[in-house]
């Protein structure tokens, strides 16, 4: 009883608290698109005495995330704008710093009330709740914890961010949508690269969370019917004693080292494999990291050897600079007049508009495309043309049936779902960690509408010059010679060769040596037999005929 009532306390003293808060975080119109965007990040566990909200704003300030906030805002804007697309409809919004999964569900709460009063086992088409959409939250963790208030009501959820596998069950997440890539995508892309360099023998370093977990089963998945071997894996954390896992790493002697992890994580990572002096790696980055600034810039980064990326690929939406830049000193003076709590405040301090467009802009798509989906579904529903919009009742359920439905172009990119709701048009960057502490696009993976994968290797300066790195078990065998496995990984083995009258396949079944059938022969260390042939002794051949005779 006494938990249930510090919670009614807590959740009444955080709408109190909203009715304070003035900021770019709130936009009144027609209809109300609700945000989560975790503006900081709470970078280690937050304990408490007593349950009380977290205060995001004191927690470590993330230009990347601020600048995907700015764009939803700008999408909004930018369609409120429109006269083709919700004309004379207004579209407004409140969001959240969703800083943490375990602490920010008040803001999750007041999305989905109704007068100001949460109000559970509502009918869809009884009461229209606060909002009609939710876009976000960016990690499948947040995510998670989020989901369920939204899905009974079928309010759908858009995430610009969450990749876990488990978002693909309709039965558990049936209005949750995604405009990023999954991990299984991500998973096909990292398969298709190792593959390209005949790497069989990597290590996997993963997060220890939802989203990295998921990536390592999908991984195990997809490579056990290939010829890549998993030496070595690990789940990694704050507490993670690095020069233990750098060390094993070493001894099995991998020179792949494919790093799924969030951004903050990976951080962590590579700063300690440069201090631990882990010198001519392959590192495989993922999503965020892989285009991580603070890293490319850091001393001794090129020591560790190459890093190749795969990033959501950034691109340049028109107009944007020019609201960051207009907005900066206005933000400033509003917070100025903000009360201390509230979490709905950026606190961007110090930070400069152009320190802001500076940060890493991969996601921008996926947040841009995730609030144009939503606008397209209510454009639908209200039945508008090009004069205006009929005055219907539209429910959240409705939005979404629509946004299922989707089917336009954004940015020459068509922006169309599949049945388990992941946007269609997937499509990664591959970049190499430069000299000039660049990530440099030297190709790139388009799942939409046929599978490409296109990489100019030319452009790829290993650390072993132009040399591409070697990262196997045990060498190819000899033409002729049959793999016997000594270990428990298919990859380390020795070579035999095969004796006469047998063969081997490489392709077929490169372990054993196959014995040549009776009207067959083969010399030792081949991969094919001979077909045995007959010859008969001429009359002439005297010489012949008299040798048979004697014998």
């Amino acid at each position: 009883m006494k938990t249930s009532l510090s919670s009614l306390f807590l959740l009444g003293f955080f709408f109190h608290a909203q009715t304070q808060c003035k900021s770019e975080f709130n936009l009144k119109g027609d209809f109300i698109i609700g945000g989560l965007f975790d503006i900081h990040d709470v970078s280690e566990t937050v304990h408490h005495d007593r349950p009380e909200v977290i205060n995001c704003s004191s927690q470590q300030f993330s230009a990347a995330n601020y600048q995907r906030f700015q764009l939803m805002r700008f999408s909004v804007e930018e369609i409120n704008n429109s006269s083709s697309l919700l004309p004379n409809v207004s579209l407004g919004y409140e969001v959240f710093d969703h800083c943490s999964d375990a602490l920010s569900f008040p803001g999750v709460l007041r999305l989905m009330s109704i007068n100001g009063s949460i109000q559970p086992w509502v009918e869809p088409n009884n009461k229209v709740p606060r909002v009609m959409a939710v876009i976000g939250p960016f990690t499948s963790t947040q995510a998670m914890t989020a989901a369920p208030f939204f899905m009974p009501d079928l309010i759908p959820m858009v995430s610009y961010g969450s990749s876990s596998s488990a978002f693909s069950s309709k039965v558990k997440y049936p209005s949750f949508l995604r405009t990023a890539n999954p991990n299984k995508d991500v998973i096909d892309v990292i398969v298709t690269m190792v593959q390209h360099f005949n790497w069989s023998w990597v290590a996997f370093l993963n997060s220890d969370d939802d989203y990295a977990n998921d990536g390592l089963e999908l991984f195990i998945r997809k490579i056990k019917p290939t010829e890549i071997c998993l030496a070595y894996t690990k789940s990694v954390n704050h507490n993670t004693d690095y020069s233990r896992i750098f060390k094993s790493i070493e001894e099995q002697r991998i020179n792949v080292i494919i790093v799924f992890a969030s951004e903050l994580t990976a951080e962590v990572l590579i700063e300690s494999a440069v201090q631990l002096n882990v010198t001519n790696k392959v590192w495989i980055a993922i999503d965020t990291w892989a285009s991580n600034k603070r890293l490319l810039k850091m001393k001794g980064i090129r020591n560790i050897g190459t890093v190749l990326g795969l990033p959501q690929p950034a691109l340049t939406i028109a107009g944007f600079s020019e609201f960051i830049t207009s907005f900066e000193s206005q933000s400033q003076y509003e917070e100025d007049e903000l009360p201390k709590f509230c979490n709905q405040v950026s606190n961007w301090g110090s930070w400069r508009a152009k320190d802001i467009l500076d940060a890493d802009p991969s996601f921008s798509y996926p947040v841009y495309s995730a609030v144009y989906a939503i606008a397209h579904a209510l454009h639908n529903a209200l039945q508008c043309d090009t004069s205006g919009c009929n005055n219907i009742t539209v429910y959240p359920n409705m939005i979404f049936a629509e946004i299922q439905k989707s089917n336009f172009t954004l940015l020459n990119r068509t922006v169309l779902f599949d049945e388990t709701g992941v946007l269609r048009s997937g499509l990664f960057s591959v970049v190499v960690w430069n000299s000039s502490g660049d990530a440099q696009e030297v190709g790139f993976y388009s799942f939409y509408p046929t599978v490409s994968f296109v990489i100019n290797i030319s452009k790829i300066i290993w650390h072993t010059s132009r040399e591409v790195p070697i990262s196997v078990c045990s060498p190819e065998c000899p033409k002729g010679y049959a793999r016997k496995q000594n270990r428990i990984h298919k990859c380390c083995f020795t070579c035999e060769i095969c004796p006469v009258s047998t063969y081997v396949n490489d392709e077929e079944d490169p372990y054993n040596c196959v014995p040549c059938k009776d009207t067959e022969w083969s010399e030792g260390g081949s991969t094919s037999c001979n077909l045995r042939q007959l010859e008969y002794i001429p009359f002439t051949d005297t010489d012949l005929l008299e040798g048979q005779c004697a014998s």
